[in-house]
């Protein structure tokens, strides 16, 4: 793909592309560029600091940006999957003269970015608070001030940095230019060490939490693959319901969010909810799956280091409760499908349902079994299913948490930020309704209404009813 491309849409981009040395898969700098010149400049300059890494630039004009973001948004999503880059290290900048456009296309498209480097610029201060918790390098230029355009406030560097930090970032760094340097100059001494083309590359969000508050004494923690774990405090401990996926220091931010002991609870051991859980001294988990586990350590690779060391495993199932201390306890409802023994936690003191992957996040639930086994497997969840709705009526005023938050936006990936920008077009959170409907779903899978044969020529074996919703990975 090296030499200049274009995106043959309604709303062409330029864009050029370097592969960067060797065959494996590398790092990704993307370049927002005023013209092709100025794009080539910035590559070659970043080529000498990062020749390992795959350097991208694109051509981004200055006006009507609602309409180049889509084609622009698109282009760097089609990037994340072409097999030459690693998708966790894709870091954005700009030259000053783009800056604009950076601080927008990070504001909304956080989660895409392991980085972002910014030279000036000025962007809607409050969409700005959403890349809290990106790792964000930006240079503030001499004489940038606030800017007012249509009635809306656009903040220079320092105000935007001040109300990242209000909004609790930990991650900006706000560097100030020497006075006189603009433009072209302003990048050149920006870049010009190589330090800052360094530390892009080297950010990975595989490494990366996004930590949100939901209530005192209850957070929500998203990792690289948009799992979602939940802490929960007590009066005498707190709980940590899943691990998540995520190859940061998960006990080390725990430890910054509560003083107390730390227990985990798992509502299923698969790897993107239960990972490296040796980190932590005992583990909740459904008594099957212990067995399972036991019988069978290799099946869940995840689970624990290489060095197989294992916490205290703790069988729990139907009405098992965990008591954090003054008033605060968290039940054990069972809902099986997604995974044969899937449960949920129920906490009554919070009002809150950690729901995990049993009946989707908000999109669909994901059923794992052999192709000769879809009837069984659905009379079994559907049965599962009506035996949990006896606890609807309690459970009506409750927040139900999935596993993956980001999902109740749907599940494809490149809509499921769209919400940042106001654009989005799909939303369907968890709630009492979708058990419901999952069961009625289920009851037309198994009458035949929804024929076997349907299931089968739909992409990725889709189906759904209602709020509901089911995908098939058919496996041996």
């Amino acid at each position: 793909m090296n030499g200049w491309q274009r995106t043959g849409n309604n709303q062409e981009l330029a864009w050029l592309w370097r592969k960067g040395e060797g065959e494996e898969r590398k790092p990704l700098a993307v370049c927002l560029a005023e013209s092709e010149a100025a794009a080539e400049r910035c590559l070659d300059q970043l080529e000498k600091q990062v020749g390992q890494a795959v350097l991208a630039a694109v051509v981004v004009p200055e006006e009507n940006m609602d309409a180049w973001e889509e084609s622009l948004g698109d282009l760097i999503f089609s990037w994340k999957g072409c097999g030459e880059i690693e998708e966790t290290r894709i870091s954005l900048t700009g030259t000053a003269a783009r800056a604009d456009a950076v601080w927008r296309l990070g504001a909304h498209f956080p989660q895409w970015f392991a980085a972002l480097c910014v030279v000036g610029g000025h962007a809607d201060p409050y969409e700005a608070r959403q890349l809290n918790q990106v790792p964000l390098r930006a240079y503030a230029l001499a004489g940038q001030d606030c800017r007012v355009r249509d009635g809306k406030v656009y903040a220079d560097v320092a105000r935007m940095v001040m109300g990242m930090r209000v909004a609790g970032s930990e991650t900006v760094c706000c560097l100030e230019a020497p006075e006189g340097q603009e433009g072209e100059a302003a990048w050149d001494w920006a870049f010009g060490s190589g330090e800052a083309a360094k530390w892009m590359v080297a950010q990975d969000r595989k490494k990366q939490f996004q930590v949100y508050s939901l209530q005192p004494g209850v957070w929500r923690i998203d990792d690289f693959f948009t799992s979602s774990c939940y802490l929960i405090e007590g009066r005498d401990k707190a709980l940590l319901v899943d691990t998540g996926m995520g190859q940061g220091d998960l006990p080390g931010l725990i430890s910054r969010l509560t003083r107390l002991p730390v227990e985990v609870a798992v509502t299923h051991p698969h790897g993107d909810h239960l990972y490296r859980g040796e980190r932590f001294s005992k583990i909740y988990l459904h008594k099957n799956d212990i067995a399972r586990l036991n019988e069978h350590p290799e099946k869940f690779p995840a689970a624990f280091g290489a060095e197989g060391k294992r916490p205290e495993l703790a069988p729990i199932e139907e009405g098992s409760q965990i008591d954090l201390g003054g008033g605060v306890v968290i039940e054990t409802l069972e809902l099986g499908g997604h995974t044969p023994d899937s449960v949920v936690f129920a906490d009554s003191a919070h009002k809150l349902l950690c729901t995990g992957d049993a009946i989707g996040s908000g999109y669909i639930a994901l059923m794992i079994c052999p192709e000769d086994q879809l009837i069984p497997y659905i009379e079994r969840y559907q049965s599962n299913l009506r035996q949990f709705a006896r606890h609807l009526p309690r459970l009506k005023d409750y927040a139900w948490l999935g596993g993956h938050g980001l999902q109740e936006n749907g599940c494809d990936m490149r809509r499921q930020l769209d919400f940042q920008s106001g654009s989005s077009t799909y939303f369907n959170p968890i709630r009492p309704q979708v058990v419901e409907d999952m069961a009625v779903l289920c009851g037309k899978i198994l009458s035949g209404e929804i024929s076997r044969e349907q299931i089968m020529a739909a992409k990725e074996h889709y189906c759904s009813y209602g709020s509901a919703g089911m995908f098939f990975s058919f496996r041996p």
